[in-house]
């Protein structure tokens, strides 16, 4: 399958070396290819430059948000949360119609530096934004509340943690759920409409902020129910 990523952080940097894995075509997507191979300086959060990761990736395609998007048959939004909707106008709303998107970002606040704080609202979340953005996308939050390093390889030691989905497209969210368990998930947690997304972004904030407190980045959270 050909699958584009928006975002040459560590989050799509990420997706895609487990997805390349998985034997998928993979083209991440930037805002501009050449100022992207330029940079020499870690991102806001340590990240190394693109081109160093590149050197052992060749088999990823680095293009356009535009270019990633006519792409792939499905589309991973992996970008910083407060330039998610801003790739999505930069790619063409209608080189996403039809498409399952993949929304993996939280709306974080770093102004006041780290830990960040929250800044998504109630039927305002950051995937209820990239819905209301792409009417014709089959949007589905998911992989947004803990490490990527374990959303690509969810088991643990102490067992496996939960993942939630939300979306308003159930095969949309069938697709989702297919990705996750070829990576190992055993518990895929549907919670609804894209309104769900919320509740999900405010609970990756504690994963978050307990992550910087306590200097650890290796935690997940399990669901126990009868």
């Amino acid at each position: 399958m050909k699958i584009g990523i928006f975002g040459t952080g560590m989050v799509g940097r990420t997706l895609a070396e487990r997805l390349i894995s998985d034997g998928h075509e993979i083209m991440i997507g930037t805002r501009n290819v050449e100022n992207t191979l330029a940079n020499t300086k870690p991102d806001v959060i340590g990240t190394p430059p693109y081109k160093e990761w590149q050197v052992n990736n060749k088999t990823v395609e680095l293009g356009t948000f535009s270019e990633a998007a006519k792409f792939g048959e499905v589309v991973f939004i992996s970008t910083f949360g407060d330039v998610a909707i801003n790739a999505i106008d930069l790619a063409g709303k209608e080189n996403l119609d039809g498409k399952v998107v993949i929304d993996t970002t939280n709306p974080l606040d770093l102004s006041n530096g780290i830990p960040p704080s929250f800044g998504g609202a109630i039927g305002n979340s950051l995937g209820e934004q990239i819905q209301n953005r792409l009417p014709n996308a089959k949007v589905v939050k998911a992989f947004n509340t803990l490490s990527m390093h374990i959303v690509v390889n969810p088991q643990r030691e102490e067992g496996y943690p939960v993942l939630m989905v939300a979306g308003n497209d159930n095969e949309a969210k069938a697709k989702v759920t297919e990705i996750a368990k070829g990576w190992g998930w055993k518990d895929i947690m549907d919670l609804g409409v894209i309104g769900e997304a919320f509740y999900m972004e405010s609970f990756a904030l504690m994963w978050i902020r307990y992550a910087f407190h306590n200097n650890s980045w290796s935690h997940a959270f399990s669901f126990l129910r009868k």
